[in-house]
């Protein structure tokens, strides 16, 4: 079978070798048609948006050498000359699972459609399809699950966090760089209500480079079983703060992120519920706001609306976070989100304070509209807390509210008022 590609795409392939691994059977082409045959008319829309998510996923966990390149608007090719052909076939058809599951919800068998290139010709892409039962034998070289992580005792220093952490664990996977993660708590401010009784499970990941060095991990990036892994560490962490009936603990609500990764898959999905069933055990739920985190800005209302229902009886409110401050969430109007928060500190790309500020009336605009409440993270300067304020912004968090409050986890008052105060007096005293 012929698979057309440019001759820009074919001339890149020969020159880099592409041949040599083609001969070995570990360059593929994976197909998401059925995700544009799903959608119909509004592929235009999701295109960007289906191709991003493969060549994110491929990414997670990849190799120095690993390769893939959209070969038109439905096909992309990978190479991967580092792994065994079962090894490159599994991969291949996991990323196409993953990407079918999150976008339709389920794979059917007729819908993994994966070639193997058995050559790299002058007219295009010379590919064998991949049958049924070579892509079982192929599943049998997929790694199992992850174990359970261990508690680690990295000095909280290296991870670049302001605040000394109350936990800190490992996250260890077969098929990557173990995650050396902390967790700990910042304040967020209900600006209404002027006080301060929630507190958001802040995370940060490093993992070691092939060099031996450190570097920051962006949680979104990860496999859903890493992705699973942390969260449920994330909500042991909790648990441990709040402690059950017989022993309590803090008296404080606690926003705890829910990565939608895990929710996607079946496998990771069944652990991360089991464990915040036995989170909320008791009297435990009213003491719980979940935030459903690396949720896309164009996620589908049925998708997101399914991810909500599977939370929400284990929380008192589900927040969503989003990636931009100019997303539509019209179409979030009717899911049974609560509201919606931006993090500044994860956001993509950096962005000016006057820019910010733009945008977020706009923002927050729009989250009225939908009949959501708006919340900004990561702020770390006192004329964006006076924007956001201004905008109608519900909830705030960030270094500027930890150095007005501390992070010590107490419920305590504190209204708009006592920032001018706070300023006047400063004033006073010079």
């Amino acid at each position: 079978m012929l698979a057309p590609a440019s001759s820009s795409i074919t001339d890149m392939l020969r020159h880099t070798g592409a041949n040599d691994a083609a001969a070995e059977g570990l360059v593929h082409i994976v197909s998401v048609t059925a995700v544009r045959d799903a959608v119909g008319e509004r592929w235009g829309r999701h295109q960007s948006l289906v191709e991003d998510f493969v060549l994110r996923a491929f990414a997670r966990n990849g190799r120095e050498d690993d390769f893939i390149v959209p070969v038109n608007d439905t096909d992309f090719l990978l190479i991967q000359p580092g792994r065994t052909p079962m090894a490159a076939l599994s991969r291949s058809s996991q990323l196409l699972r993953e990407t079918l599951t999150f976008f339709l919800g389920t794979v059917e068998a007729e819908n993994i459609n994966i070639s193997v290139v058995d050559r790299i010709g002058e007219q295009g892409l010379e590919t064998t399809r991949a049958s049924a039962e070579q892509i079982a034998r192929a599943a049998q070289e997929r790694p199992l699950d992850l174990a359970q992580s261990f508690d680690g005792s990295a000095p909280w220093e290296r991870f670049g966090v302001p605040r000394p952490p109350r936990k800190a664990v490992t996250i260890r996977r077969p098929d990557g760089a173990d995650i050396q993660t902390v967790f700990y708590l910042e304040p967020v401010w209900h600006v209404a209500r002027g006080a301060v009784v929630s507190f958001l499970v802040r995370t940060v990941c490093v993992q070691r480079t092939p060099d031996g060095a450190s570097e920051p991990c962006d949680t979104g990036e990860l496999a859903p079983g890493a992705a699973a892994a942390l969260t449920i560490q994330r909500l042991v962490f909790v648990r441990e703060l709040l402690g059950s009936e017989a022993a309590p603990g803090l008296a404080i609500v606690v926003h705890v992120p829910i990565s939608m990764t895990c929710l996607s898959y079946s496998g990771t999905r069944t652990s991360v519920l089991s464990e915040l069933r036995r989170l909320v055990e008791g009297e435990q739920r009213h003491k719980l706001i979940i935030e459903l985190d690396h949720v896309p800005d164009a996620l589908p209302q049925s998708r997101l609306s399914e991810a909500l229902a599977q939370v929400r009886p284990y929380a008192r409110a589900v927040l969503v976070r989003v990636g931009t401050l100019n997303c539509d969430l019209g179409s979030w109007a009717r899911t049974g989100a609560m509201g919606v928060v931006h993090d500044l500190e994860a956001a993509g790309a950096a962005r000016a304070e006057k820019e910010t500020l733009k945008q977020l009336a706009v923002f927050v605009m729009r989250a009225q509209a939908a009949g959501l409440s708006a919340g900004l993270y990561g702020v770390r300067s006192r004329s964006l807390v006076i924007g956001a304020w201004g905008a109608g912004v519900k909830h705030l968090s960030g270094d500027y509210i930890v150095s007005r409050l501390g992070n010590e986890p107490v419920a305590q008052r504190f209204e708009i008022a006592d920032l001018y105060r706070a300023r006047a007096d400063q004033r006073n005293a010079s």
